[in-house]
């Protein structure tokens, strides 16, 4: 019997990596990238910039997927703060591209979006809570949030915490940074004032997969709320790492492009009920540093 096809867009990121693997355990995987190449021996990587909406339509219609997952994205937020309309295309435009020609042809679709649709002054936030981003790349995971549903009422909008997951997956993830910093003896400063349902890409990967014919909007991330400083220090611990070089700081301490709000912690309450079933932060990190995290 052969498997189900998926198409993935942003297979060569951080998210993206994580759900090739797991995802290829039961399907026929196919991995959009652009600016990126990747290799994974049961994918197959196609090239395809996602702003080309002829060439991208092509591609699923020659596919013909059972299922298409959007983690494609410009997710760096102080780089949307700077690159407005490059990101807009991009977070929205193509999105809404994707989302019709997915419409049109009938194919369950996923968005990965964010805990930053949010402005972070309440915290534990629910499905139907007010969106009100104070970054422009929240703004964009706002309003392609909004067209997608509009477009393609059947969709499910996947929104996602901050996440950590193999170090393989991406030397610029910020636990790979951190770790790395204070291996070569550097200090490195996290939050102590900005909270997150920080959860491992493994679990959110499996969520995706889980929950991928459900629709609307669902909550995936972590049972518990950190901080970045919090979770640094759990980290430290599973690495064997010095402590002492990891230090507490403000956001107000740190200029940055894109403001940053202070709790964006998510209740997923909704996901738990349909069967999302999350490893705690101490499991995830466990795994990998004992190198068997996929």
């Amino acid at each position: 019997m052969s498997k189900k096809k998926l198409i993935i867009t942003g297979a060569s990121g951080f998210l993206g990596y994580h759900l090739l693997r797991v995802a290829s355990v039961d399907w026929e995987v196919y991995g959009i990238t652009n600016s990126k190449s990747f290799y994974f021996g049961n994918a197959t990587a196609i090239n395809c910039n996602i702003r080309n909406y002829i060439e991208l339509g092509n591609f699923i219609d020659d596919i013909e997927p059972d299922a298409i997952i959007h983690a494609a994205a410009i997710a760096d937020a102080n780089f949307c703060e700077q690159n407005k309309e490059l990101s807009y295309e991009v977070n929205v435009e193509a999105t809404k591209n994707l989302a019709g020609i997915c419409c049109d042809f009938h194919i369950p679709f996923a968005f990965t979006s964010t805990d930053l649709v949010f402005d972070g002054k309440q915290g534990m936030h629910k499905e139907n809570d007010a969106k009100n981003p104070v970054s422009i790349y929240g703004e964009q995971k706002a309003v392609a949030e909004d067209e997608v549903l509009l477009i393609y009422p059947e969709a499910t909008v996947f929104r996602l915490p901050l996440m950590f997951g193999e170090p393989a997956a991406s030397a610029s993830n910020y636990l790979q940074k951190f770790i790395l910093q204070i291996k070569n003896g550097e200090k490195a400063s996290l939050f102590h004032d900005e909270y997150r349902s920080v959860c491992g890409a493994r679990s959110i990967a499996e969520g995706i997969l889980k929950l991928l014919n459900e629709k609307g909007i669902i909550h995936l991330a972590g049972k518990e709320k950190l901080s970045r400083y919090e979770f640094g220090l759990k980290a430290a611990k599973v690495f064997e790492l010095d402590e002492s070089l990891l230090l507490s700081c403000s956001q107000k301490d740190v200029k940055m492009a894109a403001p940053r709000p202070a709790d964006v912690s998510l209740d997923i309450s909704k996901a738990l009920s349909l069967g999302f079933v999350p490893l705690s932060v101490d499991e995830e990190l466990n795994l990998i540093a004992t190198g068997k995290y996929l």
